[in-house]
C-alpha cells in the first residue's frame, strides 16, 4: 500500500507543478508560487522505505 501513496503523491505534485505553470502563464504570480512550491514540497517529502540489513560472516571466521 505505500507504493500506492507515493504514486497518488506524485501524481498530486505533478498537478501542482502544471497548475502553478499554467497560472504564472495566465499572469497570476501569487497562486502561481502556492503551486510551485507545493508541487516541490510534496516531491522533497521523504517516502518510507523498508530497509533489510543482512550481516554476512567475515572470510575466515566460523558460522
Amino acid at each position: 500500500m505505500p507504493q500506492l501513496w507515493a504514486i497518488a503523491a506524485a501524481a498530486v505534485s505533478v498537478f501542482c507543478i502544471v497548475r502553478g505553470i499554467s497560472d504564472f502563464r495566465a499572469k497570476r504570480y501569487v497562486w502561481a508560487v502556492f503551486g510551485l512550491v507545493c508541487g516541490i514540497t510534496i516531491l522533497a517529502l521523504p517516502v518510507p522505505t523498508h530497509a533489510v540489513k543482512i550481516d554476512l560472516p567475515r572470510q575466515g571466521q566460523q558460522p
